[in-house]
Order: structure tokens, then C-alpha cells, then sequence
């Protein structure tokens, strides 16, 4: 049977955090570090969640007794369940599956501590259980499900480990259900060869019942509730700036019918650019505003700062953007991955470098 839904794309995550990766390369090493980090883990976590959803696709494609579900969040007022892939079935059973791509390995003590190994710090560092996290899963699905007429008889709980990471758990199969994903089957069947507890014992003949009593679903039936549950899929919508204490700038910056303040209109003649450079506005050689305050020996705030008080740019929200004036001297504005940036011919820059020196020496 095929899947009710489909992993979300990460396209436009991927593009939110390539953008602020090029905004901050030049501006906060610290944060362009950990956006970058972010970038590689979306990617490893996207690639062992298609990884496990193919299996899982594999394993059940041709079964009408169970259909699956991949990257369901469910946003209930407020009570929130992300669960990676689900798989209900005709009897009432339903399994939750968790995919963990700890790229250093992962590891379940005696206690049922998971554990990640730390590069930096060479030791292993205790993490949240990825079981219990599935488990709390567990109240927000059932009330999705009753909500469209779905009557859970029993939840079961899976952790898929990327192939790319180590996997150290005790011996004795407690862990059973923490395994590779193409060990799921196996696991399947081993749980089928040992003796249930009375809750699921209970489940279990109920179940049966369903079967014989023909109350069991069929194949139409279940694949409309499939349905059902994927209509109720909420997608993450997450201001991504914000998470860095950023705020993004405007993609396009209003160049033309900007209106300028009474205060800019009334700047104080300046000897610079009092001359149009006519053809030699267009010149090869040309710097971003960091790039240019470097050449001044400034900082970027106080070169833009500078050159606002000449008239040659002004501040739209976050951004700076060349005037009009500014731009009869071949200053431009450009953009750049959505990011709006001022570029500047050397000549200009070396004039606001040789005012900005003269009023010093006053």
C-alpha cells in the first residue's frame, strides 16, 4: 500500500540558512560557524529520515494491512507531536518509528542511558532518550486519531540508526527496538516469538477479534483514514533569522521613489563628488561597503556612517542603499542571494577616506 505522506522537502530551509550563512560569513564568524553546523545536520538528518523511509516503503509496499506515514506533525492547540514515520494497520496497531544519524555513534548502557560520543570532548555525553521522546508522541497521535474515527488498540516505538553511526547497546535484546533500519523486519519477528505482558495480551486478542468478528478495516478503509491523518500534518513554519538573533533584511531594496528626510535633503554640502566622474562612474575595480571601510582602516558602521552623512547612502530597515546622488557617481546597489549590499568605486572610496582624514586633522 502507498504511503498516505511523503517526507517534507527541505528545500527552502536549506536556502533560509545558505542565505544567512552568506549575510554573517563577514560579519560574526561565531554564528556563520554554528549556522554551518546547522546546514550539515539538516542535510545528515534529511538523508537518514529518506534513508529509513524507503526501507519502511519497501517493507510494506505490498501489504494491505498497514499503511505508513513519513514526516507527520501534528499541532493539536498547542500539543505538538513530530513523528518521523508511523505505520497504522486493520486491527488497531500502530508503531511509531524515531531516525537518529549520530554521525560520531550512539550508545545505550545497561541502564537504558543513551549516550552520543563527543569529538571535542572525547567522551561520550548522555543525551534525551529517542524511546521516551517517541513515547510522548503517543497521547498527542491517539487524540489525532479518535479525532478521525481511528481506534488505537496499541502503540509500539522504534529508534532507526543511520548506518553512518556506531550503535553499542547491552547483549541481552532489551534494546531490541533501537536497530538499523534494514534490522526492522527481524525485530519484527522476534517480537512476535516472545511472551506478551497483559497489556498486550489484551491488545493482542482484541485485535484477533477485530479479524474474526469482521471488524477489522479493509485496505479502502484504512487508506482513507491514511489520508485523514495526512490532512492533519501541520508543516514547521520557523522564522529562521530570528533563531540567531537576526533579523533579515529586506530581499529588495526600495532604490527608486525613496523619499528622504528633511534632514538628508538638508546635509551639508560636502567639496566631495562635486564633480560628476561621467564615464569613469562605470569603473572595473569596485568594493562592498566592508571591503571598503578595510581599505579606510574604519569599521563598516562607521564607513557607512561616513558616507550617510555625505548623502551617499541612507538607511532602509536593516539596510544601507546608495541615494540617488551617490549613484550619479556610479556607486550601485546589488544584491546578493536576497541580501542587499552597496558596491563602490575605489575612486569614491578613497575620496570619503581623504575627507573623512581632513576633518580629522581640523
Amino acid at each position: 500500500m502507498k504511503a498516505a505522506k511523503q517526507t517534507d522537502t527541505i528545500d527552502q530551509r536549506l536556502a533560509d540558512l545558505e542565505e544567512i550563512h552568506a549575510h554573517v560569513s563577514n560579519i560574526d564568524k561565531r554564528i556563520a560557524k554554528q549556522v554551518k553546523g546547522d546546514i550539515l545536520k539538516l542535510k545528515a538528518g534529511h538523508s537518514a529520515e529518506k534513508s529509513s523511509a524507503y526501507l519502511l516503503d519497501k517493507l510494506l509496499q505490498e501489504s494491505n494491512r498497514s499503511i505508513l506515514l513519513h514526516d507527520l506533525r501534528l499541532d493539536l492547540d498547542g500539543d505538538i507531536a513530530q513523528i518521523d514515520h508511523l505505520s497504522i494497520n486493520r486491527y488497531g496497531f500502530v508503531k511509531l518509528y524515531e531516525t537518529k544519524s549520530f554521525s560520531t555513534g550512539i550508545k545505550i548502557d545497561d541502564d537504558g542511558v543513551f549516550w552520543r560520543w563527543d569529538d571535542y570532548a572525547t567522551r561520550y555525553i548522555e543525551i534525551p532518550s529517542p524511546v521516551l521522546q517517541s513515547q510522548r508522541h503517543e497521547v498527542t497521535l491517539k487524540n489525532a486519531l479518535n479525532a478521525i474515527g481511528y481506534e488505537a488498540l496499541h502503540f509500539s516505538h522504534y529508534v532507526l540508526v543511520d548506518y553512518k553511526a556506531k550503535l553499542i547497546k547491552p547483549k541481552d535484546r532489551k534494546f531490541d527496538n533501537v536497530c538499523r533500519p534494514d534490522r526492522l523486519e527481524e525485530v519484527w519477528n522476534r517480537e512476535e516469538e516472545k511472551p506478551l505482558n497483559l497489556r498486550d495480551l489484551s491488545a493482542g486478542l482484541k485485535g484477533v477479534g477485530r479479524l474474526f468478528s469482521g471488524k477489522a478495516l479493509t485496505p479502502e478503509q484504512l487508506q482513507e483514514f491514511g489520508n485523514k491523518l495526512a490532512k492533519m500534518h501541520t508543516a514547521l513554519q520557523m522564522d529562521v533569522w530570528s533563531r540567531y538573533g537576526l533579523e533579515k533584511p529586506e530581499n529588495t531594496p526600495a532604490v527608486e521613489n525613496q523619499e528622504v528626510s528633511a534632514e538628508k535633503k538638508a546635509y551639508k554640502k560636502s567639496p566631495l563628488l562635486q564633480q560628476p566622474t561621467g564615464e569613469n562612474a562605470q569603473l572595473p575595480e569596485r568594493l562592498s561597503s566592508s571591503k571598503a571601510a578595510r581599505r579606510l582602516k574604519l569599521s563598516t558602521l562607521e564607513f557607512l556612517a561616513n558616507a550617510e552623512s555625505f548623502g551617499l547612502v541612507t538607511k532602509e530597515g536593516d539596510a544601507y542603499v546608495a541615494t540617488e546622488k551617490a549613484q550619479n557617481h556610479g556607486v550601485e546597489n546589488k544584491v546578493f542571494r536576497n541580501i542587499p549590499y552597496v558596491s563602490w568605486p575605489i575612486p569614491v572610496i578613497d575620496k570619503i577616506g581623504a575627507t573623512v582624514t581632513s576633518k580629522k586633522e581640523v
